[in-house]
């Protein structure tokens, strides 16, 4: 008999806790579900730079290399653009004078993390408005463009600049366009364009 009571409560507790254990599995599969999704989403939410036939790009800051987002800041002050009062590059970016002509010297860089070789290309320079608004491309003008051969190495471009609004405080934008090395994520926040494109770089500028 003993034995007999021992089997009917083994056989009462397994039939109890099929229905608990399937619901746990239920519950823990349901979860996994959920959770695949979200994660997916969060990754897929972050613009990635594939590769490209070839790489030439502008630092943001002195310790930029070129990958994409660049993280640090600040994002406006670019080692690669000068503003110079005369056609021969000056050592360190100067206050154009309003109303004046200056020139534009900007350092291409080849190969960068996502491509190499030889490309060639246009180099688009942009302002704002002193005061005016940062909204790409609205709150942008065109400023002047260079047809460009870039070689593996450095290559320095230099164009007059006619016109420098002002005085007051604006900035300036140079962007890198080609076939071969588009720009891949463009949004209405200058920040995120810059931050996640290595072909564009910005410097803020003050007029006199």
């Amino acid at each position: 008999m003993a034995t007999l009571g021992s089997r009917v409560r083994r056989l009462a507790l397994a039939l109890c806790a099929g229905p608990v254990l399937a619901g746990l599995l239920t519950g823990a599969t349901a979860s996994a579900a959920v959770a695949g999704p979200v994660a997916g989403a969060t990754s897929a939410a972050k613009p990635a730079r594939s590769m490209t036939v070839t790489d030439v790009w502008m630092r943001d800051t002195v310790s930029d290399v070129g990958i994409q987002p660049h993280l640090t800041n600040p994002l406006w002050a670019s080692p690669d653009i000068k503003v110079c009062p005369t056609s021969v590059e000056c050592a360190t970016s100067t206050f154009p004078v309003a109303g004046s002509t200056s020139h534009i010297f900007v350092k291409l860089r080849n190969p960068g993390p996502y491509g190499s070789g030889t490309d060639s290309g246009t180099l688009r320079f942009y302002r704002t408005s002193p005061g005016g608004s940062l909204a790409w491309p609205l709150g942008w003008v065109p400023v002047t463009s260079s047809a460009v051969t870039v070689v593996p190495g450095v290559t320095t471009v230099q164009v007059p600049w006619t016109a420098v609004p002002g005085p007051g405080h604006f900035s300036l934008l140079a962007v890198w366009e080609s076939p071969n090395d588009p720009l891949p994520f463009m949004t209405a926040d200058i920040l995120t364009n810059v931050r996640y494109n290595n072909n564009i770089a910005w410097l803020d500028l003050l007029s006199v």
